[in-house]
């Protein structure tokens, strides 16, 4: 395999240490809810970063971003907290 073969075979990304690729869904461009989905965690409870680099801030459910193949991301739910809410009942 040459050089150039080997950095044209695919797209893919690591989310929560398993790999994805253009099969699974995976784009160049992608939101963090996209991320999310891949490993079935709720878009409305699903907190997304990038696993490397330097940059690792909170990437938006809604937010685009540039995806480079081999990168990886952590996908990990909100924590909610659960209690009694004084006028609830």
């Amino acid at each position: 395999m040459s050089a150039t073969t080997a950095t044209t075979t695919g797209l893919h990304i690591f989310v929560n240490r398993r790999k994805f690729e253009e099969g699974d869904g995976v784009r160049e461009q992608m939101t963090g809810g996209e991320i999310a989905d891949l490993v079935q965690v709720p878009r409305d409870n699903a907190v997304v970063r990038r696993d490397s680099g330097p940059n690792k801030d909170p990437i938006g459910i809604d937010q685009t971003i540039h995806v480079k193949s081999g990168e990886h991301f952590l996908v990990t739910r909100r924590v909610v907290e659960g209690g009694h809410v004084t006028g609830a009942d």
